[in-house]
């Protein structure tokens, strides 16, 4: 379930950092911001039944794998260092982890961030235009399926001026103040 969480650096980022006392962050809440949470049963024989009703639900039309792993991943910590900068894109991106565990950080409406702990079978909807960040567990393993609806451009607008200023910021704004 996610929550809200402490303030996270880079020391202790694969860390749960919960408040204390702990604040879930409810499926309304994530719902606010256009975020959506649902599981994928990769033990269920219709598993490709149910990755294909996602693809169509979100008009995905690429997809491949990312395995995230300091033994198998060149320049592992530049890279999480990367995924874990604060930053926006201009398509939505959805993740369906198949392996190991991970967070997926966003920012709520009053900049709150909201931790949503991902593992096996899990599955994230994340907006264009919304700020946020991934950092694996503690663990250092995850493999993710990343759904796209074309080529992935793999443009990230990290958190300044520059992405408060880009179109698909305005326009998320604009949707999640509806």
């Amino acid at each position: 379930m996610a929550y809200f969480m402490a303030n996270a650096t880079r020391e202790n980022c694969q860390d749960e950092c919960r408040l204390s006392p702990n604040r879930d962050a409810v499926e309304e809440d994530l719902k606010k911001i256009g975020v959506e949470c649902t599981k994928v049963d990769f033990d269920d024989a219709n598993v490709q039944e149910d990755l294909d009703q996602l693809i169509k639900k979100y008009n995905m039309n690429y997809h491949d794998e990312i395995h995230i792993c300091r033994e198998t991943m060149p320049n592992f910590d530049e890279k999480l260092k990367i995924f874990f900068e604060e930053h926006l894109h201009d398509d939505a991106e959805l993740r369906v982890i198949k392996h190991g565990a991970g967070y997926f950080d966003v920012r709520a409406k009053d900049e709150q961030w909201i931790r949503i702990p991902v593992r096996r079978g899990d599955f994230v909807f994340l907006p264009p235009g919304i700020y946020h960040r991934f950092t694996t567990d503690r663990s250092e393993d995850v493999v993710a399926l990343r759904l796209f609806r074309n080529n992935p451009k793999w443009t990230a607008f990290n958190r300044s001026e520059n992405g408060d200023k880009q179109p698909i910021r305005e326009q998320y704004l604009k949707d999640v103040s509806a």
